[in-house]
């Protein structure tokens, strides 16, 4: 059972961090965490800062198994102070199942705005509608599988003899 929070309304707040369009919960847990000020050095931390276990992990992780609850989903709510609504959209939606173990990438939309999108792992997808490109799920130039998006360090291949940045694997993607 999950501990409510009882915080005070004068709690000392982390650091608002404004979720983007269409971004998935992995990298919103990871931006939120890394923000300057918050500094909250695992999703284990930040699990035991809410009271809601190993969910904030596995979330981090893309991992779905098991549907988040409502409890644990406010309770991010609190402290992030972003609307459980809003929350919500960062999960895969409701009927659709995600890639838990293949990461996937449009580069040309993270060219625009680096950072993960759900929609890159739900299954349902095949490509990104925006740029009509086939998503990749390695790296072009070594085939080195994506990592999650916590562990995408400065955009670019994990692979040290390789280093390709995401923003220009846009020009490998092929045509939907």
């Amino acid at each position: 059972m999950i501990q409510s929070l009882e915080l005070p309304d004068d709690y000392p707040w982390f650091k608002y961090v404004e979720p983007k369009d269409g971004e998935s919960i992995a990298s919103f847990i990871h931006r939120f965490r890394q923000a300057k000020g918050n500094r909250i050095s695992s999703p284990s931390q930040l699990g035991e800062i809410l009271g809601v276990g190993t969910a904030i992990n596995c979330w981090e992780n893309l991992q779905f198994g098991r549907k988040p609850t409502q409890e644990e989903v406010a309770a991010l709510s609190k402290v992030t102070r972003v609307e459980t609504d809003r929350l919500w959209q960062m999960f895969p939606p409701k009927g659709e199942r995600s890639q838990p173990n293949v990461i996937r990438l449009c580069a040309a939309c993270y060219q625009e705005g680096p950072y993960h999108r759900i929609a890159w792992q739900l299954r349902s997808t095949r490509g990104c509608d925006r740029h009509k490109l086939k998503l990749l799920m390695k790296c072009p130039g070594c085939e080195t599988l994506f990592p999650v998006p916590s562990r995408w360090v400065e955009g670019k291949c994990q692979n040290k003899k390789c280093g390709m940045r995401y923003s220009r694997m846009a020009k490998h993607q092929a045509k939907i």
